[in-house]
């Protein structure tokens, strides 16, 4: 991203403003969304956004000065960097700049004519009619191409763009008494050939009839039991209860079950936990973070011990440590903080359906919904959106309103048997009121007993 600003411009600013800390930054984005939208059979909406500016970031002393502006003239920069400067002490030093560094790390995204946008949209549309009970169906399809350039008093100056394609469907039947809704989404960080690739006619089939079996489903058993979360279920529960006490904000401020455990065993011997920015294509993939630092494959927690949190530049410095490329923030009118990019455990040796014959009476977890955590604790709730009775080693019919309440740390012990799949699954993670893309991923796993709610 070159911009329209004075490259001589930022590095007197980053020079003023890096006389008063340890580190200065300026962060330059420019991001286009490509939206389409159907509801309930016609095009609803079409959307074309392009959001740009620049932010201003100086540490000092462990503390975050923050700043932005959306007008990249060189008045509204030294505005925005001079107010930055009020509350900072003077500690001159000079600095020196390195050469830009461009990285083009996915294919370009061509942008998709409108005429194809709507035949997406309606193809969704006509496969989630799979029963007259079908109500309410929305469909929508998105390109987005984020263009970013970070230019620091350390001497880095580096340029990014990122593409990304997601397609939602959300289908909600009714039977005159009650209703069900269920959500499926595809995607990931890449451009048009891959976009071609995607099957969108499936993302509507399986919202439309998973609405249906949730809607024709028996309510599902409360207590205690075994659980099988199979792999298409994504990492929401590594995401949720393991991954946020992970990051090293939460971690090292002591507000996580984590905190201070390097070292020790907080796991099952089965379980190996990795953060990991650098799989292509993946949601949550990036060569450089929102600091320029190196995107990394972390491994938090191996064979059970935890091994290390993953850092941004802030925590990196407070705990004498490298930064993980972790620091993320949702756009230039935020600050970046510590983030998860794809966190998943790594699979086991064990067939998945060797694990589903070992539970004799229980239930099986095809896909997670949202919930709580606490970290400081690690006690979760989560929503089941489709689950099976598991009966005799086999699953079995389906039910609905199941939810998942335990302690993720006593969960994350208490697994027995991890399978040798690996599924993925995407979203958009929550932190401090930002939102950033993430994928999470797990293999077959069974819980030889946590508290099942149910109806």
């Amino acid at each position: 991203m070159n911009g329209n600003f004075s490259e001589a411009v930022i590095h007197r600013i980053l020079k003023k403003l890096s006389a008063h800390g340890v580190y200065a930054e300026a962060f330059a984005e420019e991001t286009e969304r490509l939206a389409a939208v159907f509801e309930n059979g016609k095009p609803d909406r079409f959307e074309n956004t392009v959001e740009q500016g620049i932010a201003f970031r100086l540490i000092d002393d462990g503390k975050t000065f923050f700043g932005y502006t959306t007008d990249t003239d060189e008045m509204s920069m030294w505005d925005t960097a001079e107010a930055l400067l009020y509350s900072v002490k003077n500690d001159a030093r000079d600095i020196a700049f390195g050469a830009p560094v461009s990285v083009k790390n996915y294919k370009t995204l061509s942008r998709l004519p409108i005429e194809k946008r709507i035949a997406i949209i309606s193809e969704m549309d006509r496969a989630a009619s799979v029963d007259s009970c079908i109500i309410q169906k929305t469909g929508k399809y998105m390109e987005t191409v984020r263009n970013t350039r970070v230019i620091n008093s350390l001497g880095d100056d580096i340029s990014q763009s990122l593409n990304y394609v997601i397609a939602h469907s959300i289908v909600t039947a009714s039977n005159g008494k009650e209703m069900q809704t269920a959500v499926i989404s595809e995607g990931g960080a890449f451009g048009a050939e891959e976009a071609g690739k995607m099957d969108f006619a499936s993302i509507g089939d399986r919202a439309g009839k998973l609405a249906m079996q949730n809607l024709r489903a028996k309510n599902a058993p409360a207590g205690m039991m075994p659980v099988v979360l199979g792999s298409k279920a994504g990492g929401t529960m590594v995401h949720e209860a393991v991954g946020h006490g992970l990051e090293a904000d939460i971690a090292c401020n002591g507000m996580s079950v984590f905190a201070g455990r390097t070292g020790e065993k907080v796991a099952s011997e089965l379980i190996t936990v990795v953060d990991n920015g650098t799989l292509a294509g993946k949601r949550g993939s990036y060569l450089y973070d929102d600091e320029g630092t190196s995107s990394s494959e972390n491994v938090l927690i191996e064979n059970g011990v935890l091994k290390s949190y993953m850092y941004d530049r802030l925590y990196a410095m407070k705990e004498g440590k490298k930064s993980t490329g972790n620091g993320r923030r949702q756009s230039f009118r935020y600050r970046p903080i510590v983030r998860m990019t794809n966190t998943y455990i790594k699979p086991g040796v064990t067939k998945p359906e060797d694990i589903i014959a070992s539970v004799q009476k229980g239930l099986y977890v095809a896909g997670m919904g949202g919930g709580q955590v606490n970290t400081v604790t690690g006690d979760f709730v989560f929503e089941v959106t489709e689950g099976y009775l598991i009966e005799n080693g086999k699953i079995g019919e389906p039910v609905r309103n199941a939810t998942l309440t335990g302690n993720g740390p006593e969960v994350m012990a208490n697994i027995d048997m991890v399978g040798s799949d690996l599924g993925f699954g995407i979203g958009v993670c929550g932190k401090e009121w930002q939102s950033v893309p993430i994928t999470d991923a797990q293999p077959t796993l069974r819980i030889p007993e946590i508290t099942v709610g149910g109806r």
